[in-house]
């Protein structure tokens, strides 16, 4: 008798072992695949992830080297870089109407921005994704119109509900345009977001994009004002040297 028990012990932990190592090897390239397929067409910029590892039994993600690359006519390739994004999933929610995410931890994302804090390259970024949740709105969950036609709207994204949303120790890198490219980097404070998609309708993953970059560009219009107004004397202070050197020139 104990050892029909002894081998159905074995082949469950032998299923379970199985299940760990497909989770890891195939649900990190699905994810890694859907980033960087579904990110470029809500965000309208190239988007790259370097690996997705996710462990189904712990609940748990672990998504590395995500790039947001930037508009066209910008100076620089990416407008947000991060090294490392920890995510805890309720497993039990993976089969149900609504995943169920209890954390997201974006850490130390380098942010770069061009232009002033009305116009910029996250600016464009963010009419972009605005403009995908609009056209997108009737057939997502969270639409309230008529639902549109597959070929018109595409697939309405999953149902999800994201209890903690945190992003921390951001660093912001302000570029001027008008003073040879000079930058200044300056940290934000955390942003923290909570209880999205926590009624029955939920919140699709262009939404919580569409949120986490109003929170991301309100954050810096509180804190980078002062940073991007000592950039600005600096580029009048190089066209007024300028001015003078070329003065120079004509007097001789």
């Amino acid at each position: 008798m104990k050892k029909p028990l002894i081998r159905i012990s074995i082949g469950v932990f032998a299923l379970v072992a199985l299940a760990s190592v497909a989770s890891i090897f195939f649900l990190g390239s699905i994810v890694k695949n859907r980033v960087e397929t579904v990110g470029p067409r809500v965000a309208q910029v190239e988007v790259k992830l370097d690996s997705a590892d996710v462990w189904l039994l712990p609940g748990r993600a672990q998504l590395k080297g995500l790039s947001i690359g930037n508009p066209p006519g910008c100076k620089t390739e990416t407008a947000v870089k991060v090294g490392d994004i920890s995510i805890r999933m309720n497993t039990m929610s993976a089969l149900s109407d609504k995943a169920i995410i209890d954390s997201i931890i974006v850490k130390s994302p380098e942010i770069t921005i061009e232009g002033g804090l009305k116009n910029n390259n996250l600016t464009q970024i963010q009419k972009n994704v605005n403009a995908y949740v609009s056209s997108h709105a009737d057939s997502s969950p969270t639409g309230t119109g008529p639902a549109a036609s597959p070929s018109a709207a595409g697939k309405p994204g999953r149902k999800l509900q994201i209890n903690d949303l945190l992003i921390t120790a951001v660093r912001l890198r302000i570029i001027s345009l008008f003073s040879s490219g000079a930058s200044v980097t300056i940290s934000l404070p955390d942003i923290h977001l909570a209880n999205l998609g926590a009624g029955p309708a939920g919140i699709t993953s262009s939404e919580v994009a569409q949120k986490a970059l109003a929170a991301l560009l309100n954050s810096i219009a509180a804190n980078a004002a002062d940073a991007i107004g000592k950039l600005g004397k600096g580029a009048v202070s190089t066209v007024k040297k300028s001015g003078e050197k070329f003065k120079g020139l004509f007097d001789k």
